[in-house]
């Protein structure tokens, strides 16, 4: 039983490190960089900081809203969380849990700055010669890292049961 608490802990405090990282990263950026007024931030022949406030989701889709879209994302953001608490209190495995952990941390990073900021802040650019990706955060970076090892645990669970 204590052993379960210990565990249980541990995936609050993985996903309370994933918060914190990502938190302390753009606030790095913003004070030390000052991206706001910089501009862009040259690092390697092809990754950049750029100051980017996202209102809307992944991918820059919905960034044309309002203030009340910014409150109906923040809530879903917050009822996704807590559906993939919920998930990971049942699911056996755990490597799906710790994934799921990682995606809350993204999660709660987001919705904090779309709470606070009215904005998600991004700041990493990847570039390959003339072709760029979207701007992410560390945030983004968990939660599509979570969600790609959650595909390859269930896919790998399916195959094993057949």
């Amino acid at each position: 039983m204590i052993n379960k608490k210990i565990r249980n802990y541990s995936f609050i405090i993985l996903s309370i490190f994933i918060f914190l990282l990502d938190f302390s990263s753009k606030y790095f950026l913003i004070s030390y960089y000052d991206l706001g007024s910089k501009g862009r931030v040259y690092v390697t022949s092809f990754l950049d900081f750029i100051l980017v406030l996202n209102p809307g989701i992944s991918f820059g889709i919905l960034s044309n809203g309002d203030n009340i879209q910014r409150w109906i994302l923040s809530a879903l953001s917050i009822l996704v969380i807590f559906y993939l608490y919920y998930w990971s209190t049942k699911s056996p495995s755990k490597l799906t849990k710790i994934s799921l952990f990682v995606m809350i941390g993204g999660a709660l990073g987001n919705v904090f700055d779309r709470l606070i900021y009215g904005k998600v802040i991004d700041f990493i650019s990847l570039h390959f010669f003339n072709y760029y990706w979207y701007v992410f955060n560390i945030a983004d970076i968990a939660i599509v890292l979570g969600g790609f090892i959650i595909l390859i645990d269930l896919t790998r669970e399916s195959l094993v049961k057949k």
